[in-house]
């Protein structure tokens, strides 16, 4: 039939504008401020971490870089011919907070090259910790750089911390009073450095020497199936009991068959009859590593082959809130969990599921306090690579490797029309019939994440770090360069449309368009009764 071709082009233009209309819309992105022209920094060597800081009123931006020897001795972990190197620049706040094109130039403010390899930083608050090691004939010795703004010579100043023992640290996070730290191999999910008191007091730029650190608790498992065991994490969790010590532990490993996370919250409560570390919370999550099989016949056998699809090593990230409250940390599997401290157990006793996970002492009775866990899904198959809260925790930056961020935020107004409710917001729903109880309930249980904004950068370069700050939020890419965005204010939009669908999907247009045509001049040419 003559009219068949052309019934085939409509039906497929048709599909085509149907699909378009299938489009999200996208989430509102806040204005950018300042814009830089290009990187500051000349340095040759890529840096590993940036970390920016705000002190009184100038931004610093540290460079980390792990390796400046291009020559290294070692096949492990540990290297000889290796040194660290940090440079930090500043520049007034009053530029990155201004809508501007441009660059002020920053000035230099510190380079310290150290005397063995970098393999971590951490960082809080104002204040970050660098992790390097030194090799000296047969000996091995771990030190902690601890940096810190001093108000003697307004600028940054820092202490050396030589750390205790000669095994390997793989985990070290710094906190206001204290680090955690996890060695490897060790018999101990951690270990625990109380901080001197006047640590960043004069005199400055001297090395202090631990002779000892307090164990935590022995580890009484071990992974036999395990082909890789990745560093723990560790965080200190707040706990209105006094003198407790409340530590979280996350650890990975990976078999044939899947990864597995294991999340710990751990006490050297002394309320049980057992004074020492006691586990409260352990939770294991098993994510599958899925394969794609292929059969490829050499003429006499078959050969089947399998391909692991999610066999990369997980980036594991988390981001504590300044009062150690709120902490949120990424899965193997792209999600996330927000675990909040609430001392509404009263609440949480009604709820069957939350019941059986409270805090139970040997006589029976609860400790009057809880972490409270939601998990969340990434609205898109992303890797998350980084998480920032802001400074009392009611905001929250995500950033992937495909060079997106998304800014989620705390909803504490009593409004849920407008989105699906939460497993705990159900559970309130049936358990609290009446309206204005179950408004008291969900005024003392922790708010839900809601995405809010989702920020595109406009290159191609890593995400670094990010930054709250006031009404701003910063973004900083590699060697340096730092886009400022006002949270208060958003971008117009572009409607959702068939000319955005072209553009942003003009990949699988240009697929469908050739399947299109292959099936008409087919039937053009050979026309059908």
């Amino acid at each position: 039939m003559q009219w068949r071709p052309l019934i085939l082009l409509f039906s497929g233009i048709v599909t085509i504008y149907l699909i378009s209309l299938l489009q999200d819309m996208p989430h509102p992105r806040p204005k950018i401020l300042y814009t830089p022209k290009h990187p500051f920094s000349t340095i040759q060597r890529k840096a590993e971490k940036s970390i920016l800081t705000t002190v009184d009123d100038y931004a610093y931006i540290t460079l980390v870089i792990p390796e400046t020897s291009k020559f290294a001795v070692g096949t492990e972990k540990l290297k000889l011919g290796v040194k660290g190197s940090i440079r930090q620049f500043r520049k007034p706040l009053s530029v990155l907070v201004t809508n501007m094109t441009g660059d002020q130039n920053w000035s230099p403010s510190l380079r310290h090259d150290l005397r063995g390899q970098i393999s971590s930083v951490t960082e809080r608050g104002q204040d970050f910790l660098i992790l390097y090691h030194v090799v000296q004939d047969d000996f091995v010795s771990h030190y902690a750089r601890l940096y810190y703004p001093s108000n003697d010579t307004g600028q940054y100043e820092y202490k050396d911390i030589m750390l205790p023992g000669s095994t390997w640290i793989n985990s070290i996070t710094l906190h206001e009073d204290s680090i955690l730290f996890s060695r490897d191999p060790d018999q101990y999910h951690f270990h625990l450095i109380a901080l001197p008191p006047d640590i960043k007091q004069a005199p400055h730029s001297i090395e202090i020497v631990l002779r000892s650190s307090e164990v935590g608790k022995p580890l009484d498992y071990a992974y036999p199936e395990a082909l890789e065991q990745y560093p723990s994490l560790l965080s200190r969790l707040y706990s209105a009991q006094k003198d407790t010590y409340r530590v979280m532990s996350i650890n990975t490993i990976k078999n044939e068959a899947k990864f597995q996370q294991t999340i710990s919250i751990i006490d050297n409560t002394t309320l049980s009859e057992r004074v020492g570390w006691k586990v409260w919370a352990n939770r294991t999550e098993e994510h599958p590593i899925y394969y794609d099989e292929s059969v490829d016949d050499i003429g006499f056998a078959h050969i089947t082959y399998k391909d692991r699809e999610n066999n990369k090593s997980p980036k594991i990230c988390f981001a504590l809130s300044s009062d150690a409250k709120t902490i949120v940390l990424s899965t193997v599997d792209n999600k996330f969990f927000s675990y909040d401290y609430t001392d509404r157990i009263d609440i949480i006793q009604n709820m069957p599921i939350e019941r059986d996970r409270l805090y139970k002492l040997e006589n029976g009775s609860f400790i009057p306090e809880y972490y409270y866990r939601q998990g969340y899904d990434m609205e898109k198959d992303i890797e998350i690579a980084g998480i920032k809260l802001n400074q009392d925790a009611t905001m929250m930056a995500i950033w992937t490797k495909e060079k997106s961020i998304y800014i989620y935020k705390r909803q504490v107004e009593y409004v849920i029309n407008n989105r699906n409710k939460t497993a705990i917001e159900e559970w309130i729903d049936l358990l609290f019939p009446n309206e204005d109880e179950r408004y008291i309930y969900r005024e003392y249980l922790p708010p839900p994440w809601e995405i809010i904004m989702e920020i595109t950068l406009p290159t191609e370069k890593d995400i670094k770090d990010v930054k709250f700050y006031d009404r701003y939020f910063f973004v900083v890419l590699d060697q340096g360069r730092i886009f400022s965005y006002i949270m208060d204010d958003i971008e117009e939009q572009e409607p959702v449309n068939f000319i955005t669908f072209i553009k942003s999907k003009w990949d699988m247009l240009i697929a469908m368009c050739t399947i299109i045509v292959i099936f008409v001049y087919n039937e053009y040419k050979h026309p059908t009764a």
